[in-house]
């Protein structure tokens, strides 16, 4: 390169000589190229851990993502994440997705086995998440940004705006293997985060079904929630998935549900609760959906 050149380039912007993706990612992001590039080492980008109570009992850590972090993940997740669609059996975390869909795929079916998974968010690898992004053609630089902004401790951050969506995008492999497994045994397969449904048409469940279920999540990392365990259920014991009850064709809120919705209801009017407020429209929305 000659010296002329050499000074044209010492002064051209610098989105002008930047990497393709770098450039790419910094439009999606609404940054410049060189706080895009600087992502990996913003320490403005941090984490608050945090614990809430389960619904169930004991404890479940959540992290809450500095304002500057979350608004680039929302930047990411509206302008880039939602733009894949994730396998069909993924019935969280979409466009038009609730409880009800993933409960109604299971109606009139003789019996329901279901399965929940521990620390799902935070066991969705951090190295699974980067083969994602690489599949995506995601390289170098910007490769490395886009990991800065959705992964923390090795896995998905539980309370980051990008973290629910990545899930099923992550996890469409996943998907695709226990809907073949299902299929091979004549069963319907559907999973509501990590919330996993299976059912069947005839009485029996079959043998060894569980095993090959685990040794499939085993192999993405995954492990069965200890406490929950497996649960089985007939459909004259008008089975429960998620919150609802599957009462022959229709679906019903379970005792459950209704109690938090009273209790919303009475937080509201004693209290106007804001919280309680938002409370009861989702109930309400899901009512209109199940009816």
């Amino acid at each position: 390169m000659n010296e002329l050149a050499a000074r044209l380039l010492s002064v051209l912007p610098a989105a002008w000589s930047a990497d393709p993706q770098l450039l790419a990612l910094a439009q999606l992001l609404e940054l410049s190229v060189d706080e895009t590039r600087a992502i990996p080492d913003d320490p403005r980008l941090n984490y608050r851990p945090f614990t809430v109570r389960k619904r169930g009992g004991g404890r479940r850590e959540v992290v809450e993502p500095s304002a500057r972090l979350k608004t680039l993940q929302r930047r990411l997740l509206h302008g880039y994440l939602n733009q894949h669609i994730p396998h069909h059996a993924a019935t969280a975390f979409r466009a038009g997705s609730s409880i009800a869909g993933h409960a109604r795929m299971h109606l009139g079916q003789a019996i329901i086995l279901t399965v929940d998974l521990a620390d799902f968010f935070p066991s969705t690898s951090a190295r699974r998440v980067r083969a994602w992004f690489r599949k995506q053609e995601w390289r170098g630089e910007a490769l490395n940004s886009l990991m800065r902004l959705c992964v923390y401790r090795g896995g998905l951050p539980q309370g980051a705006p990008t973290s629910p969506a990545l899930s099923n995008l992550v996890n469409r492999n996943l998907d695709e293997a226990l809907c073949s497994l299902a299929a091979m045994h004549g069963a319907q397969y559907s999973r509501y985060c990590d919330d996993l449904a299976f059912s069947w048409s005839v009485d029996d469940e079959p043998r060894s079904f569980r095993v090959q279920v685990e040794d499939c999540l085993h192999r993405m990392g995954y492990q069965v929630q200890p406490r929950k365990g497996w649960r089985l259920q007939r459909r004259n014991e008008r089975p429960e998935i998620t919150g609802l009850v599957l009462d022959g064709p229709r679906l019903r809120f379970s005792r459950r549900i209704l109690t938090r919705w009273r209790q919303a209801r009475a937080a509201w009017w004693m209290r106007r609760d804001p919280r309680a407020w938002q409370r009861l429209l989702g109930y309400r929305s899901l009512r209109n959906l199940i009816k």
